[in-house]
């Protein structure tokens, strides 16, 4: 029997797909425009590097500057409330389907939003 490469293991069993990805990522509109403008090509180099998950690194974005950086406090921020996600794990097809939640999303240029990656994605 030949052996099954590791990405379909992943991909396609639900109970077996990345334990260590994220699960719930928090966003503004300048993030989510920002994860939208790279992630075919994060998609790409996973692919290419025969990775099951990327690292997107969010930190990079204008948007992303905080008071301890330097700026001043991220718009959507409360203090007390969820923090926007600048860096995570997540394989191709949560990638794909936070993509797609936003890009359907109406954003509210101060509002920071939480995408429940798995649930969301796992009803798809």
């Amino acid at each position: 029997m030949r052996a099954l490469p590791i990405l379909f293991c992943l991909f396609a069993a639900p109970a077996l797909a990345c334990d260590y990805c994220e699960r719930q990522i928090t966003l503004n509109a300048d993030l989510s425009a920002c994860y939208l403008a790279k992630v075919e090509a994060e998609i790409v180099q996973m692919e290419q590097s025969g990775l099951p998950a990327q690292l997107i690194n969010l930190a990079t974005c204008g948007s992303a500057e905080t008071a301890t950086r330097g700026g001043g406090s991220l718009p959507g921020a409360v203090p007390g409330m969820a923090e926007p996600t600048l860096s995570f794990v997540l394989d191709a097809p949560a990638l794909r389907c936070l993509a797609r939640e936003l890009e359907a999303e109406g954003w509210n240029p101060d509002v920071l939003k939480t995408f429940e990656v798995r649930r969301d994605c796992e009803t798809q």
